[in-house]
């Protein structure tokens, strides 16, 4: 007899989760989440801390591509303008990152998350404000 088999909450190798019969199981998929959470278009803005005071936010899910809604054509998004842009306008250095299953990532110094995300939504116009999501704040 161990006491590490009596354990109420462990998630130890030992544990299995435990499924109720009334809700089943959700399956985790990489690129949307969890099963009947699938929101297509989230755009992510999240901070990481560096060291000390400094961090990064960081700016995922940003559409490649954007409809206009009176002629319909599509046209693709220049991230360099919109980083250039944000550079500019809240005086900070940032840099671009292609990642296969993200996506464009910008990530700009600087704990900017709100700031960033009334200016994807005012100015930029290429997200609504219920597509942005505010990670940790």
């Amino acid at each position: 007899f161990s006491f590490a088999q009596v354990r109420c909450c462990s998630f130890g190798p030992r544990s299995a989760p435990r499924v109720s019969p009334s809700r089943p199981a959700m399956q985790f998929e990489g690129a949307g989440g969890f099963e009947g959470n699938n929101v297509a278009g989230k755009v992510h803005i999240r901070m990481q801390q560096r060291n000390g005071r400094k961090s990064w936010t960081i700016v995922t899910g940003m559409p490649n591509e954007v409809k206009l809604p009176k002629s319909g054509r599509t046209l693709e998004v220049d991230f360099d303008k919109i980083l250039r842009s944000l550079k500019k306008t809240f005086k900070t250095n940032g840099l671009l990152i292609h990642n296969e299953d993200h996506g464009m990532i910008i990530q700009l110094q600087g704990d900017i998350r709100k700031d960033i995300a009334t200016f994807l939504i005012e100015h930029t116009a290429l997200v609504t404000k219920d597509m942005v999501m505010i990670h940790g704040s």
